[in-house]
């Protein structure tokens, strides 16, 4: 991962800062000792919860760590013990300032907090004590590595870049194949009914941006062929799971009318194109508890059906 596919969240935006190795997250207090330390992650409180303080002047690319419930900000530090803990204020120190180094390799994914005016990365342990302290940023081990776990989000809505969409792959698929025989000495006129359903599928793949609760459900519509080009579902009434592929039915129907001589067999075939789709997207969001915006980029893949026509012969 590199320094712009790290997502830095905007002040306002919460989240729980979770240990790669301990899974055991932070917490900050002020109620009871230890005031900061860290817990089980299956065990979620309201002291976990911390934003970000983005710095600027000559602090700009480094940030404060504000917990949610104490008001506090962590700080990293040689000494004196705690080397690990937090203060009050917005950082008015130069401990209290830490650098989001992307994690490499295995760790891709992950995070080291650096203060780089103590030259120290935080580390979290459950297999010797101190469990949550530091050590000097040249030495890099597994249990320096975090992650975000995020708060829970609105979807304001989903913009498709249309100008962009794929059609990855297209064959025909027939819905129906249909015969009427005119038993009669006279023409007669004949209509065939077409009552089918074709499967289609739709995920939502992140690409870059806020990290997307595996599980999370929203609404939206979804790209979709109509006769040449990309558009839009209007219908917002589809539910989704970021994460999952959803399966769902598109309903054809159709009445057309054929004309059948004496004796004569018409057949009629209906036919679409079934094909696999791909479009990217941005998602805009919102914080449940601030209100406070982000966004997520990613590709919508899915397999969809259209261009229904009929062939009589």
């Amino acid at each position: 991962m590199s320094n712009q596919d790290l997502y830095i969240p905007p002040h306002g935006i919460y989240f729980r800062l979770l240990g790669y190795v301990s899974q055991n997250v932070i917490f900050s207090r002020t109620a009871q000792e230890p005031q900061v330390g860290q817990i089980p992650v299956e065990s979620v409180y309201s002291d976990q919860w911390f934003t970000l303080i983005h710095g600027t002047g000559n602090r700009k690319g480094t940030y404060a760590i504000k917990g949610k419930v104490s008001g506090n900000v962590l700080f990293s530090r040689e000494g004196p013990a705690p080397n690990v803990g937090h203060v009050a204020g917005n950082g008015q120190y130069d401990d209290n300032w830490f650098k989001l180094e992307p994690g490499k390799g295995q760790y891709s994914k992950q995070f080291r907090l650096i203060t780089p005016s103590a030259g120290v990365a935080v580390f979290s342990r459950t297999k010797m004590e101190p469990y949550l302290w530091n050590i000097a940023q040249g030495q890099v081990y597994s249990d320096q590595h975090f992650s975000y776990i995020f708060e829970d989000m609105n979807v304001d809505r989903i913009e498709y870049d249309l100008n962009l969409g794929k059609i990855i792959s297209s064959n025909p698929l027939v819905l129906a194949n249909q015969t009427l025989t005119n038993k009669t000495d006279h023409e007669q006129e004949m209509s065939f009914q077409l009552n089918e359903t074709a499967t289609h599928t739709s995920t939502f793949e992140y690409s870059t941006g806020f990290t997307i609760t595996i599980g999370m459900s929203f609404k939206a519509g979804i790209p979709l062929i109509a006769e040449t080009e990309f558009t839009v579902e209007a219908s917002s009434t589809n539910q989704w799971t970021w994460g999952e592929q959803t399966s769902f039915s598109k309903s054809y129907t159709a009445t057309f009318p054929v004309k059948a001589g004496p004796h004569e067999t018409v057949r009629a075939v209906s036919t679409v194109n079934k094909g696999e789709l791909e479009v990217p997207f941005t998602m805009y969001l919102s914080s449940k508890s601030t209100g406070t915006k982000t966004e997520t980029k990613g590709i919508w893949r899915g397999v969809s059906t259209w261009d229904l026509r009929h062939t009589v012969s």
